[in-house]
């Protein structure tokens, strides 16, 4: 992923780059995690977890690290920071403490917790701002016409 697929009003460019960088470094962790727990739940008894849940999970992580991702049938193709943070729980949950890349996928995780927060603080400013009367810029330096235009047509995100 590069940190132009990063698709967020709200999120700067610098932020972008640091969760590219944290994702392009954990990302194939991830998909060993996954392809290693559907492989051996696919072959047990009474398995443990959801198989067809971590299979969703998997193939939307691919999607989220080809910026193909679609939250909905009618938005392009990006990648979500607020869906890639579920995923990258989803994983989380079913990987060792013990994993080498714990580490690094804890560190993604947060990095996109703080870019969600951040996101949904900006969102709440940009509305109270609007509500007064003064102008509301995103983080990023988008366009407002083009940003209330969006917020209308796919909701805030």
């Amino acid at each position: 992923m590069i940190a132009t697929e990063v698709q967020n009003r709200f999120v700067t460019e610098t932020r972008a780059q640091d969760i590219a960088d944290r994702w392009n470094a954990v990302y194939p962790a991830m998909r060993i995690v996954l392809d290693t727990v559907i492989r051996a739940q696919r072959g047990a008894a009474h398995p443990t977890v959801d198989v067809a849940r971590l299979e969703r999970v998997r193939r939307e992580l691919g999607q989220l690290d080809r910026g193909t991702f679609k939250g909905c049938t009618r938005s392009p193709g990006a990648f979500s920071v607020s869906d890639a943070y579920v995923h990258v729980r989803e994983v989380l949950a079913v990987t060792s403490l013990g994993h080498p890349d714990a580490g690094a996928m804890h560190r993604l995780a947060g990095e996109l917790a703080d870019a969600v927060a951040a996101a949904g603080r900006a969102a709440r400013a940009a509305r109270e701002t609007k509500g007064t009367g003064a102008l509301a810029e995103p983080v990023d330096g988008g366009r407002r016409e083009q940003a209330d235009s969006e917020q209308t047509e796919r909701g805030t995100r």
